[in-house]
């Protein structure tokens, strides 16, 4: 046993293999869907939290493929957990680039011993909620509201602060958003080793992984919905269902490769695959009527 936040968690499963992260999604798609809370719990003791984390700080570093694929398969078996994951590997992602390596370093430990990141909003929002000195700490400035998933221990917030621009504020969260997970005022201090800077791209990076997850999440639920009629033919949707298929797996392709060895981003390619799954998952979402 763990002790996590004051609190006592069973170790987490170590996935060090693509074969280990699938089988561990299929056995988590064998239970019964549940609470948020029982989906965080299921979720934190399962390993997948860790699959993303660099080689360099001695993680796994799992294809993006296979992280689409076990996406996909939670979508199928609960809405919910495939978000609450999404959301914690875009955190990571806007992690990764930003702040110290000993800050990265910590929050790596803290997802190896199943602790959830949440960041929901929209990378290129305005404005930012700003940062304000307290002391030693910085406190969120009252009346920024945050939306955050139930389940997640911590909520990644991009803001500003005086004298570092744009920054990364991981925020501790204990479900203090309302049942429907609207968003409420943040009032809280935040210890300046929660303070990371952006590294360069990180919002553009974060934002195109944000659209890769949503869309294997949106394949997962065509691949649900999508039945042949009464004489085995397969609907027409299947189409758009295909060419967003096609567009998941480029997209893991090209993640991978910027994962390994950041190169001199393209940012209008970027934004040009955020579009196009964007409008993939529009067009399927208007063809497929999910499965209640």
């Amino acid at each position: 046993m763990t002790s996590v936040s004051d609190r006592l968690r069973p170790v987490p499963a170590i996935l060090s293999t693509e074969g280990q992260v699938l089988a561990a999604t299929e056995s988590i798609v064998q239970k019964p869907g549940s609470d948020a809370q029982e989906i965080a719990r299921i979720l934190a003791q399962s390993g997948l939290l860790a699959i993303s984390i660099p080689s360099v700080f001695d993680g796994a570093d799992i294809s993006n493929v296979v992280v689409a694929e076990a996406i996909s398969r939670l979508s199928i078996w609960n809405r919910r957990a495939a978000e609450l994951f999404a959301h914690h590997l875009t955190a990571l992602e806007l992690l990764r680039t930003s702040g110290t390596t000993e800050q990265r370093r910590a929050v790596y430990r803290r997802v190896i011993v199943g602790e959830i990141f949440n960041f929901s909003a929209d990378p290129s929002s305005h404005p930012r909620p700003h940062l304000g000195q307290s002391g030693l700490s910085f406190v969120v400035e009252p009346g920024s509201s945050i939306a955050a998933l139930r389940g997640a221990d911590w909520h990644v917030l991009i803001a500003s602060a005086l004298g570092m621009g744009d920054v990364a504020a991981i925020l501790a969260w204990e479900d203090r958003q309302s049942p429907d997970g609207c968003a409420l005022p943040v009032e809280a201090a935040v210890s300046p080793d929660n303070v990371l800077e952006l590294g360069p791209d990180a919002l553009q990076l974060a934002a195109l992984m944000q659209a890769f997850l949503q869309g294997a999440i949106c394949r997962g639920t065509g691949d649900a919905a999508l039945l042949p009629d009464s004489l085995g033919n397969a609907p027409t949707s299947t189409v758009e269902l295909e060419l967003l298929d096609a567009i998941v797996l480029k997209v893991a392709s090209i993640i991978d490769g910027i994962q390994v060895e950041l190169p001199n981003l393209d940012l209008g390619r970027i934004d040009r695959l955020c579009h196009a799954l964007q409008m993939a998952c529009q067009r399927c979402s208007s063809q497929i009527t999910p499965p209640r």
